[in-house]
């Protein structure tokens, strides 16, 4: 590869002896500057041609520096593309004084012309050394400039670990780590906007809480709500499940998404049957501090659903809207306290792998044929789980001369007529025997919820089964002094 060498000297017989000179061997490319202004435009088109290389040698005619109070010198220092590039005087007379004014100036050395077989060395050398410097010099830039490049991604990593640790952190708490990388794996998942797929929906809600929290302090009923809550949710994510939302003392999770699976509905189920399991615990750990006891009634539909992001740009939240939505709401209303109700269609494909019991139609508004209910009490299969029953305590007749009580009838949790004035035959921790003293003033039936008021108590409940003389009411709640009336 040629080297590139400037010569400025604005005599044109020396300029051509010297451009000869130094072509003889292929070794050096020259480019010849008759003057200071020529040697000035050519700095300037170097510093304009980006990436375009400087010479690897200067030559400087003494004498046409010297006329100009050597201004081509001073120009070549001031360049910063030329200041490093090392510069020989050639003149055709060496004397003490020229070397001490040349070397004064910066030059690296000072050669006679016509050049020598030494000097004409001593050129290609130096051009080689220069260029071989500089080549050095690009690698430890190019280098340094990787081991910034480096540098700055390791930070950018460690940045986008501590941002990515504290969205796990975040939205650990909401679903579970598979769900996590794929919502942040997914551009999209940061917009509104979602898709319609079918899922399997489970909401679970705790029985008569509302009015058990009434005569609670609001410190306990935090307390007793967190420690649902959080075993609860343990159990969901454990079966990827999304929890969608806390509302009050219910909780609303899907199956089946964002991560999609074969069959969310076992999924589902064995983490309800495992809920209903896990109720044991928590009430332990109630008792040990002195708080009531409390249980659930869940209830579970597979069905289309709408599934996204929700709201507006400025808040948002990962929800699910459609019918099964409703349905499942529907379902989970007609489900006992350690009860688990699946609609019969959620059990199409895997009815051989669920033990169910007590089959029985709810109808829904909007949907003009009743819907099939069962209540799930074991799976097999991928999952072998079997739902905790407590068997219940012994009826006892009550001691109270006054067993009379008024049954009203409840519609959305509130108390809405008289229904009926009944006495009562038996009772025990969780169910309770009236036998009606008169015609019901309304039509009474299974799975109804209603008051009963006794004195200046009450309790409520769900009926289990009803004829026109008795009627079995399974307990959702107990007020304080109902059963001291008993």
């Amino acid at each position: 590869m040629k080297r590139s060498v400037w010569l400025v000297c604005n005599s044109r017989p020396v300029l051509i002896e010297t451009q000869r000179q130094m072509n003889q061997n292929g070794a050096l490319k020259v480019y010849c500057f008759f003057s200071e202004e020529a040697l000035q435009e050519g700095a300037r088109r170097l510093d304009m041609q980006a990436g375009h290389e400087a010479p690897s040698l200067i030559l400087i005619e003494y004498n046409t520096d010297a006329e100009h109070d050597f201004s081509c010198m001073r120009l070549l220092q001031k360049n910063r593309a030329l200041a490093t590039v090392p510069v020989f005087y050639i003149t055709d007379e060496k004397t003490r004084e020229k070397d001490s004014i040349c070397y004064g100036l910066g030059a690296s050395g000072i050669l006679r012309y016509p050049f020598s077989d030494n000097s004409l060395v001593r050129i290609e050398k130096m051009a080689e050394q220069h260029e071989m410097a500089r080549s050095y010099e690009k690698m430890v830039l190019q280098q340094s400039m990787e081991l910034k490049a480096a540098k700055e991604i390791r930070l950018l990593n460690e940045k986008l670990k501590v941002r990515n640790d504290f969205l796990y952190h975040i939205f650990g708490k909401y679903f579970p780590e598979e769900v996590v990388e794929v919502i942040l794996d997914r551009p999209e998942g940061a917009t509104l906007g979602g898709e319609k797929r079918t899922v399997t929906v489970l909401l679970a809600d705790l029985r008569g809480f509302t009015s058990l929290s009434d005569r609670l302090s609001a410190e306990m009923v935090v307390d007793i709500l967190d420690r649902f809550l959080e075993e609860m949710t343990k159990i969901i994510t454990a079966y990827q499940g999304t929890v969608i939302e806390f509302i009050g003392d219910a909780i609303l999770a899907v199956f089946g998404a964002p991560i999609e699976t074969l069959h969310s509905e076992k999924q589902a189920i064995a983490a309800a049957i495992s809920m209903q399991n896990a109720m044991v615990k928590v009430n332990s750990e109630n008792c040990q501090k002195g708080y009531p006891e409390i249980s659930m009634g869940i209830g579970i539909h597979k069905g289309e659903v709408f599934i996204g992001n929700i709201g507006s740009e400025y808040m948002m939240r990962y929800n699910v809207i459609g019918q099964a939505v409703n349905l499942c709401s529907r379902i989970e209303n007609f489900s006992l306290g350690g009860q688990v109700l699946v609609s019969k269609q959620t059990l199409t494909d895997i009815a051989n792998e669920i033990e169910s019991e007590d089959t029985f139609y709810i109808s829904m508004k909007g949907i003009k044929v009743k819907i099939p209910i069962c209540s799930v009490v074991g799976m097999s299969g991928d999952y072998e789980l079997t739902l905790y029953r407590p068997k219940p305590g012994e009826m006892q007749v009550p001691e109270s001369a006054e067993t009379q009580v008024l049954l009203y009838l409840m519609r959305e949790k509130c108390t809405v007529e008289l229904a009926a004035k009944a006495e009562i035959v038996c009772y025990n921790n969780t169910t309770i025997l009236l036998r009606l003293l008169a015609e019901s003033k309304q039509p009474l039936s299974a799975h109804m919820d209603v008051e009963i008021v006794l004195r200046d108590s009450n309790a409520y409940g769900k009926i289990i089964t009803y004829s026109d003389e008795q009627v079995e009411i399974c307990f959702t709640y107990i007020s304080e002094h109902f059963m001291e009336y008993l």
